[in-house]
């Protein structure tokens, strides 16, 4: 075991040379032509070489050296090491991983919500920050910024999915720290603070609520400096009983108008294995993509604003102004209870139960195709949203 003595004496020679310093016995100093000697660690163990620094007096010795090297290699035995390339690792790289591995697995829609989140709230404040210095503190500005908002759903959501990219990451061995375990902690922190204000709304299924709901859609319609794309959004989610999350991704070239048939394909729906999901368009519902490609015809998506896709909130300014404990998701509900309650009405038209939750994309549509033909099932359809379409108007006229 060498002294600061024994390396200070360190013979100078025309070539570089190591020498083990020893406890431990990784450590090693490097003597140079130069006359300067510096102290590596060469953990083989480990596939580590690091550089502790150049032995220089008053500012780094061998007593100083052996302290760090016992440090990185303690650090290295429990698992929290963090070598420099991967301290590379950026969040943006890691998100970009996560990404290509698992397109095959997820649906295209799932990683647009995603990305679309991350791109707004994670790309340019945390994005180039690499994972293992990420700590909880950076989060709580974006996390305050969305509870502030009230999109505690968004919350939730987003966390759940950093939490996928920096497990993947840990599972590869780039991450090494417990950031993690602290994300989680702020998603059950979240979730308690906004447990008092959530509240779980009932659907609009009374005859009463569901004209007063059309006719508070007409009024709001009418406000002046009211946006027509949402507007037109909301009528058209209860028109057509699909999840917010279709109406927003909702592509000009997923609508069959030679047919008036909205195509919504299986990667694009919750439950994928289901198939494509067909919705036949009423004239109500061809009225609102009317007024559509009119404000935006020459977008990839139908209900766009300035700044892109329609937020996923996009209702709850509606509903706050008339004071309606309902959600746009309720709007599925109510389209199921109003097609049991009005069953005889329907079986009489020769629509059955099985028809509904195929229009809500709760069955496969080749279970309903074994007990009807493909284009008898496709005429149903059309006959119960024309149906429905009526119904509706029949409530409250909804004109333009």
């Amino acid at each position: 075991m060498l002294t600061q003595k024994d390396i200070d004496n360190l013979e100078i020679k025309e070539k570089r040379y190591m020498i083990s310093v020893g406890e431990p016995k990784e450590l090693y100093v490097r003597v140079n032509p130069t006359g300067k000697k510096v102290f590596y660690l060469r953990a083989s163990k480990f596939k580590q070489f690091i550089t502790i620094g150049e032995c220089q007096k008053g500012i780094l010795n061998v007593t100083n050296a052996r302290e760090k090297a016992k440090e990185l290699l303690k650090s290295m035995y429990d698992g929290s090491f963090v070598s420099k390339s991967e301290k590379e690792v950026t969040l943006n790289k890691a998100n970009a991983l996560y990404v290509e591995i698992k397109a095959k697995k997820l649906s295209r829609a799932t990683i647009k919500k995603e990305q679309l989140v991350y791109g707004k709230y994670f790309n340019s404040t945390l994005g180039n920050k690499a994972i293992n210095d990420l700590k909880k503190d950076d989060f709580l500005p974006i996390f305050d910024l969305m509870y502030k908002k009230g999109i505690f759903e968004t919350i939730s959501r987003s966390i759940s999915f950093l939490c996928r990219v920096l497990e993947f990451c840990r599972q590869r061995g780039d991450l090494k720290t417990d950031i993690v375990l602290h994300l989680k902690d702020l998603q059950r922190f979240y979730k308690e603070a906004n447990y008092t204000q959530a509240k779980h709304y009932k659907a609009i299924v009374d005859e009463i609520g569901i004209k007063n709901l059309l006719c508070c859609i007409k009024k709001y319609s009418k406000l002046p400096k009211t946006n027509m794309t949402i507007i037109n959004a909301i009528y058209f989610t209860l028109l057509t009983a699909q999840r917010s999350k279709n109406i927003r991704f909702a592509k000009w070239s997923d609508i069959d108008f030679k047919n008036n048939l909205w195509i919504i394909k299986a990667d694009e729906m919750k439950v994928s294995n289901n198939g494509d999901n067909i919705i036949p368009l009423n004239k109500y519902a061809l009225k609102v993509l009317e007024i559509q490609r009119i404000l935006n015809g020459n977008k990839e998506y139908i209900f766009t604003n300035n700044n892109g896709i329609i937020s996923e909130s996009f209702g709850v300014k509606f509903f706050k102004t008339y004071k309606l404990e309902h959600t746009i998701h309720g709007f599925r509900s109510t389209f199921r209870s109003i097609c049991t309650e009005k069953s005889d009405e329907l079986i009489k038209l020769g629509i059955g139960k099985d028809i509904a939750e195929m229009i809500l994309h709760h069955i496969n549509g080749n279970e309903v195709t074994r007990a009807y033909d493909r284009s008898k099932a496709i005429n149903l359809r059309i006959k119960l949203m024309n149906w429905y379409g009526d119904y509706l108007n029949s409530l409250c006229d909804f004109d333009f």
